[in-house]
């Protein structure tokens, strides 16, 4: 309903402004006071802020900027008017001398949206008005033109004083418009300020010859070329306004750019701006540009998802590890080691019977027989030890730790907060890191000392062995602490290493959800 009386009021306006304007053409050259290229000036700039307001309207339908631009159209053809020798157009026309200042300086501020947004815009706007309509109401009423019919005075102190008026409140004005506009330009994005370029540069153009002209007088040589150079400025003004609309969309960098912001602003405010948003390419850009954006989720997503079934599929890896280290612990305890004690104990037994019987090279080969199978008990147990301790399982990772720190030729301080029973898995990877670490340092440090920090720190595990040694440990080369480093990474977590001639420090963070 708003953009049919939108087209309505703009087919109107067309109208109005094609027939005022062949009728100020007339006019003018009637007058006969007006040089021709004034004329054509005039009339041109009238004509083309008629154009430009009916290819804005084509061009943005949904944005009222095409009904202000036909509208300064309009009201430049009023203001000629006052050249009329009809007594009723000129008393009418009389408040209307400078109706295209408030219209313009509206069309300015409200360029590219078509609306004004701030209060400062609003009240410079409304200001504009009530100067320019107020003082050509005072103009109309102290006019000493007899065509005036409703002049109460005819004195021209008056109405030099009501020039005079609306002289300083329009330089008030502009300087306010332009101050604005240059802000604008300063603080906006720059599809923006691509915008409002052409419509600047005019316009400070424009101020510049005028003013310059203006101040040098009527006398000097230069005051004539600068007021027409600002004539023809002037009339180039609507191309500005027009290159502006035909240029205001968003180019798909800048697009994608906008979209992939974090907090979404962006997107809004770009779905807001009708100078972007209201142009079928911007919206076919847009389009492809959602299409990538969506496209970049759907595989993130499908990435994020993979990732997890890899990190899942590692943790059932290490879980299944871990089964099978305790299913081999439990295979040597009950199978193999508990056959080589019978073995023991037999050939014990079979010496104490018949020890007297053999002979003694038979008797020191019975009693080797039985030290050597003690010796492979031993290595077997230690060796389930070594693929999971029972104490593990069974009493957690801190009694688990220190039972290791107990067995390892070296001094060991031991610092652990308050450990409670962890996942399996968890814990096992914890008791490896810190059994490796300790190896190493005995193995390869040089060093009688190692201090194990064990704590919950959140939601995470942290362990941490330092040793002052030699240094020259690494995670890389296929050793130890690269399985270590992998199985850490299957639960989520990380393994450094940081080593040099100054010792070794290894550390491990593992969640505590795996």
């Amino acid at each position: 309903m708003l953009q049919h009386a939108r087209t309505l009021a703009t087919t109107g306006l067309l109208a109005a402004g094609f027939a005022l304007g062949v009728t100020a053409l007339t006019l003018k050259a009637a007058d006969g006071g007006h040089p021709a290229l004034d004329i054509a000036l005039s009339t041109t700039t009238g004509f083309l802020f008629l154009l430009a307001g009916a290819v804005a309207h084509v061009r943005r339908p949904a944005n009222p900027i095409g009904v202000l631009i036909a509208l300064a159209g309009v009201a430049l053809f009023l203001e000629d008017l006052q050249f009329t020798r009809n007594p009723v157009l000129y008393t009418i026309a009389v408040p209307l001398r400078a109706a295209s200042s408030p219209v313009i300086a509206h069309l300015v501020l409200a360029f590219p949206h078509g609306r004004l947004r701030s209060r400062w815009e609003r009240l410079l706007v409304a200001a504009a008005y009530l100067v320019v309509l107020g003082s050509g109401g005072v103009g109309l009423l102290v006019n000493a033109d007899p065509r005036d019919l409703l002049a109460v005075s005819s004195g021209t102190a008056a109405a030099a004083v009501a020039d005079r008026v609306l002289d300083l409140a329009a330089t008030a004005i502009s300087a306010g418009v332009v101050v604005a506009l240059l802000y604008r330009w300063l603080s906006g994005r720059l599809p923006q300020r691509r915008l409002l370029s052409p419509v600047i540069v005019i316009a400070l153009s424009g101020a510049l010859a005028s003013g310059a002209g203006t101040a040098l007088g009527a006398g000097h040589p230069l005051s004539a070329p600068l007021l027409q150079a600002y004539r023809i400025l002037f009339c180039l003004w609507p191309l500005a306004f027009l290159v502006g609309v035909l240029r205001a969309r968003v180019g798909n960098a800048e697009m994608i750019r906008l979209l992939l912001e974090r907090d979404g602003t962006g997107l809004a405010a770009l779905v807001q701006d009708d100078e972007v948003w209201k142009d079928s390419r911007s919206i076919d850009a847009l389009n492809a540009a959602a299409g990538l954006v969506l496209d970049n989720q759907r595989l993130t997503a499908e990435l994020e998802q993979r990732l997890a079934e890899v990190r899942a599929s590692r943790a059932r890896l290490v879980a299944a590890g871990d089964e099978e280290r305790r299913r081999i612990e439990r295979d040597l305890h009950d199978g193999a080691q508990q056959r080589l004690v019978s073995v023991v104990l037999l050939l014990r037994m079979a010496g104490r019977r018949h020890g007297a019987e053999l002979p003694p090279e038979v008797r020191a080969l019975l009693a080797g027989t039985v030290e050597e199978l003690q010796t492979a008990i031993t290595e077997l147990r230690e060796l389930a030890r070594g693929i999971r301790p029972a104490i593990l399982t069974e009493a957690g990772l801190v009694p688990a730790v220190r039972s290791l720190a107990d067995r390892i030729p070296m001094e060991v301080a031991l610092s652990v907060g308050t450990v409670p029973r962890l996942d399996a898995a968890v814990e096992a990877t914890a008791y490896f890191v810190t059994s490796e670490a300790l190896t190493n340092a005995l193995k390869h440090a040089q060093t009688d000392r190692a201090d194990v920090r064990i704590a919950v720190d959140g939601a995470r595990l942290r362990v941490e062995v330092t040793d002052r040694g030699a240094g020259g440990a690494s995670v890389e080369g296929g050793s130890g602490l690269a399985g270590l480093r992998d199985r850490v990474q299957a639960l989520g977590g990380e393994l450094d290493v940081t080593s040099g001639p100054g010792g070794t420090t290894v550390r491990a963070v593992i969640p505590l959800g795996s």
